[in-house]
């Protein structure tokens, strides 16, 4: 995932946070070197730059203890917190009655949850866009449609990975991550003949689990292949 990618994503996933928590009322997080990856639009520059420079003072000063993880402050107003997160650090403006559990959920498991699923998603995605290499069988008949079919744990990989965005607010909200299922995919053939097309189960017992997919028998002519024939086969999303 490219670092603009990356930093639309947390800050997606920073906007859901807020939603979940009203206490929260800015943001953002930035690297050690104190770039900022993404940041929250209701919290001026001014006060983004403060943070930081106070970060900088601080860190010098912690280096003879050891690396910083976390500090708190208290003021009048409000609390902030700044938490080390794998190489990257993040800061929340909250209210000075915010729940300190609420704090830390978000701190050590909610975030650093979905940085490894941003994480995860980018080395599937990767697997996801990549061909699967299926063996062609034929489907004839008056009752073969116009979709074709593969194996049922196909499908449900390509669709328990679509979408990074839903399993994000679901690391939040805790709810289920339902996901949209995979209704098309594309075919090339090695011959450089390729379509889209529906696509479901396959309903052939006999034919389970043994890396085919099953293409009408008119779709066949049209790409000019026959049963035994490999083809690359991705979902469209």
């Amino acid at each position: 995932m490219n670092r603009d990618s990356y930093a639309i994503a947390l800050n997606n996933a920073m906007t859901e946070i807020k939603k979940a928590y009203p206490d929260i009322k800015n943001s953002f997080i930035f690297t050690k070197n104190g770039n900022i990856i993404t940041g929250d639009q209701e919290a001026d520059e001014k006060t983004t730059n403060n943070v930081l420079e106070s970060f900088e003072n601080l860190k010098e000063k912690t280096k003879a203890i050891g690396n910083l993880k976390s500090v708190q402050i208290t003021g009048k107003n409000g609390k902030l917190t700044v938490s080390n997160i794998k190489d990257m650090y993040l800061v929340l403006v909250t209210s000075k009655n915010a729940d300190k559990n609420y704090i830390h959920s978000i701190t050590h498991v909610i975030l650093p949850t979905i940085i490894k699923t941003l994480e995860t998603f980018d080395n599937t995605h990767l697997q996801l866009t990549a061909p699967k290499k299926l063996i062609v069988d034929t489907l004839s008949g008056f009752f073969a449609g116009d979709s074709v079919q593969v194996d049922t744990e196909i499908l449900t990989d390509w669709t328990n990975n679509n979408d990074p965005r839903a399993r994000v607010k679901a690391t939040i909200s805790g709810e289920q991550n339902l996901q949209e299922s995979i209704n098309q995919v594309q075919i090339e053939t090695f011959g450089g003949n390729a379509a889209v097309c529906k696509v479901k189960e396959i309903n052939d017992q006999d034919l389970k689990g043994k890396n085919m997919i099953r293409i009408p028998e008119k779709l066949c002519k049209s790409l000019e292949i026959n049963r035994g024939d490999l083809v690359k086969v991705k979902p469209v999303v």
